[in-house]
């Protein structure tokens, strides 16, 4: 079974940044175009391999199909029944560009761009209204537990995103000088890794005009309390 801490395309070590790597959960039903036999896509993915890669174009049809899609029925992978049901997240494109497509949710103020190369962005109200007032948002994660594939020894909790990356041998893979960093704890015995990063949102210009002329005219979804 392939790692999930791995980047699913080019196999090294692939700790997520916003942005910059990202997830897809085995039970969105994405269809792996890198796997050498008929998988679902469960696991990390670097962006600049996303990007490179030959196979960008059928990743983008599968990816933006999940995210227009509710629940549906997808045929397994050896075609036995029953099908497989997806969770798709219902989002209706509000854009299509030359470089890029947005989504946008119905019942929550949630926008996802994708670009055509693969590479996807989530944004929430906040991020959107400062891309309206011409201010780059900062996409900040939660805590990010992440497996080492190697012991890097207790000082890893002092290490530098650069200096993590280059011990892990792909600091070309990631642009971390733009990245805000911050290690919070280390537990040996499973070389798991948390941290916190925060990196600035890069859209193709066509979504960050897009987006900042929509949120203009936007009313935020209200949930009424029945």
């Amino acid at each position: 079974m392939p790692d999930i801490n791995e980047c699913q395309i080019c196999g090294a070590p692939a700790p997520l940044i916003s942005g910059q790597c990202e997830e897809v959960a085995g039970y969105r039903l994405l269809r792996d175009p890198w796997a050498s036999k008929p998988s679902f896509l469960d696991g990390n993915l670097h962006f600049s391999c996303l990007t490179e890669s030959d196979q960008s174009a059928l990743f983008f049809d599968e990816f933006t199909r999940m995210l227009r899609a509710g629940h549906e029925e997808v045929d397994s992978l050896d075609g036995s029944l029953p099908p497989l049901t997806r969770m798709g997240l219902g989002m209706t494109q509000i854009f299509s560009g030359a470089e890029c497509c947005v989504f946008q949710s119905g019942v929550a103020d949630r926008w996802v761009v994708v670009k055509r190369t693969g590479p996807w962005f989530r944004l929430g109200l906040e991020d959107v209204t400062e891309l309206g007032r011409t201010i780059t948002p900062n996409l900040t994660s939660d805590v990010v537990p992440y497996r080492l594939p190697i012991d890097l020894g207790s000082d890893v909790r002092e290490l530098s995103l650069p200096g993590l990356l280059s011990a892990l041998n792909v600091a070309d893979r990631y642009e971390p000088d733009c990245v805000e960093y911050e290690a919070i704890d280390y537990y040996p015995p499973k070389l798991l890794l948390e941290y916190v990063a925060r990196a600035p949102l890069r859209l193709p210009e066509e979504a960050v005009a897009f987006l900042s002329a929509y949120i203009e005219r936007y009313t935020p979804v209200r949930h009424h309390d029945e």
